[in-house]
C-alpha cells in the first residue's frame, strides 16, 4: 500500500514535463482544477501519480503512457518523456504534505547509459526511513494495480468488467452503485456479468424492459459515470485524478452527476483532483455545494492555473469555496 491513504494538503514537483517548478497549496478533498488550454492541467494530474512505492509509481506513469498509445512494450527509460526537456537535469523531484503535516520527499532519476531508473523515497525528511530502488528491466503496465487516473477519452473497455467484478463481492456496495448509476439510467434494477467465462461483459436490467442491454450499448454519459463510480470505490481511501470530468455528460445531467460523484467520494474517503474547462460544469458544481451539499464546502477548492506570458511559468491559485462562489456570483472568469 502506497502513501496515498491520506489527503494531500501541499504538492510540489520540479522538472516534470513543462514545469520547471510547480506547487499547489491548501488542498482539500475535492479539488477542481481549471485554466486555459495547454496550461498544464493534465500534466498536474500525471504528476500526482507519484507514490511512496517504486513499483506503484512506475506502474502509474506507465499506465498513463499506455492510455496515450505511447508504446505497447515499455522500458523504464521511456519514462524520460515526463522529464522537463528544457532543464538539463535527469531527475524529477516531488515534495508532498498530508494532513499530519509531515513532509515526504521522492525523486525519480534516469541513467540512460546503463538503462536504469532510480527511485528515492524519504519519509519524512531527515529521518532514517529512507529507501532507494533501482530498476532496469523492461516492463508492461499491469491493470491488476488500480491506476488512480482517468483520461478524458477513456470509454468502454474490459476494465469496467474487472472493476465491477470487485464491487459486486459486497451486496450493499453493489446496491449503492446501482442506485447511483440510476441517475443516468432510467428504471435500472440490476447489473450482472454475462455467463460467458472467456470474455464476460456487463448486462443492464431495467424494469420497463423484458430484454437486457449490454452496458457497451449505452451512451458516453452512462459509461463515464459507471467508470467514475467504480474507480472511486476501488480507490477507497486514496486519491483519484480525473481529466475533463465533464466529458460525455450532457449539461442537463450535471447537477445530479455532481451529487453522485461527490457523495460517493465522501463515502469512500477519496481525494479528487478534477480538471474541466466547461463553464456550465463549474457552475453546477458550485450550485450543488451551495444548495444540497453544504457540509462538503470546507473541503472544496478551486485551483486556477495561470501562465506567465513572459516566463511561461505556471502558478496555481487556490480558492476556498467562499472565494470560489463569490467569483462566480460577481461574474469573474475563474478559468484563466
Amino acid at each position: 500500500m502506497g502513501d496515498i491513504s491520506r489527503h494531500l494538503t501541499y504538492f510540489k514537483v520540479e522538472n516534470f514535463k513543462r514545469f520547471e517548478s510547480f506547487e499547489m497549496k491548501d488542498l482539500g478533498q475535492f479539488n477542481l482544477i481549471v485554466g486555459d488550454n495547454n496550461v498544464g492541467k493534465t500534466s498536474v494530474l500525471e504528476a500526482l501519480l507519484i507514490d511512496s512505492l517504486a513499483f506503484q509509481t512506475f506502474n502509474n506513469l506507465a499506465g498513463a503512457l499506455e492510455f496515450r498509445n505511447f508504446k505497447y512494450e515499455l522500458k523504464y527509460s521511456d519514462l524520460d518523456v515526463y522529464f522537463n526537456k528544457a532543464i538539463n537535469s535527469p531527475r524529477i523531484d516531488f515534495r508532498l504534505s498530508y494532513q499530519d503535516k509531515i513532509e515526504y520527499s521522492h525523486s525519480i532519476s534516469i541513467d540512460k547509459i546503463n538503462q536504469k531508473v532510480k527511485f528515492h523515497a524519504e519519509i519524512p525528511s531527515g529521518s532514517p526511513n529512507t529507501s532507494e530502488t533501482q530498476l532496469h528491466q523492461d516492463f508492461r503496465y499491469s491493470d491488476y494495480y488500480p491506476l488512480p487516473f482517468i483520461p478524458f477519452y477513456r470509454g468502454h473497455d474490459e476494465s469496467l468488467t474487472n472493476f465491477y467484478s470487485r464491487l459486486q463481492k459486497s451486496q450493499s456496495l453493489k446496491n449503492k452503485f446501482i442506485k447511483s448509476l440510476g441517475t443516468l439510467v432510467p428504471n435500472l434494477t440490476n447489473i450482472e456479468l454475462s455467463a460467458e467465462s472467456k470474455n464476460p461483459y456487463l448486462i443492464i436490467y431495467q424494469s420497463h424492459l423484458d430484454a437486457t442491454i449490454p452496458l457497451a450499448f449505452f451512451g458516453d454519459g452512462v459509461l463515464k459515470l459507471f467508470r467514475l463510480l467504480a474507480e472511486i470505490i476501488v480507490n477507497n481511501g486514496k486519491r483519484l485524478m480525473i481529466d475533463e470530468i465533464d466529458t460525455g455528460i450532457h449539461f442537463s445531467h450535471f447537477k445530479e452527476f455532481w451529487k453522485v460523484i461527490l457523495q460517493t467520494a465522501k463515502d469512500n474517503d477519496v481525494q479528487l483532483f478534477m480538471t474541466t474547462h466547461n463553464e456550465e460544469c463549474i457552475r453546477y458544481f458550485k450550485e450543488v455545494l451551495d444548495e444540497d451539499m453544504a457540509d462538503l464546502r470546507q473541503n472544496v477548492r478551486n485551483i486556477t492555473l495561470v501562465e506567465n506570458a513572459q516566463t511561461k511559468d505556471v502558478t496555481a491559485h487556490t480558492y476556498n469555496f467562499a472565494q470560489f462562489e463569490h467569483a462566480l456570483n460577481v461574474g469573474n472568469e475563474i478559468r484563466s
